[in-house]
């Protein structure tokens, strides 16, 4: 299974950016996503091992770009890790 070692680093300073305290402002920001379309998409949760109805829209931030073997990547949604096709995502960066 892919994701067996994340980088903790990243984890971190997303961690640290939605909750908006300790920032290490010697890090890179991790540039927030949002999944495409609308309405409620099932993600598989890998740390659940369970399927997660989340809505479309929200924003997400990717933890990790190594793809798993159904071609998924890893985002944090604030809540949960999930695994997401990148097609699903797009970049907003800062706004």
């Amino acid at each position: 299974m892919s994701w067996d070692e994340l980088d903790v680093d990243r984890v971190e300073q997303i961690i640290r950016q939605i909750s908006g305290k300790n920032i290490d402002q010697t890090k890179k920001l991790v540039n927030p996503s949002v999944i495409k379309g609308s309405g409620v998409l099932f993600l598989w949760a890998p740390s659940k091992k369970a399927l997660v109805k989340v809505n479309r829209g929200i924003r997400i931030y990717v933890v990790s770009y190594e793809m798993d073997e159904k071609d998924r990547i890893l985002v944090y949604d604030g809540y949960n890790l999930l695994a997401i096709h990148p097609d699903d995502i797009e970049e907003i960066g800062f706004n």
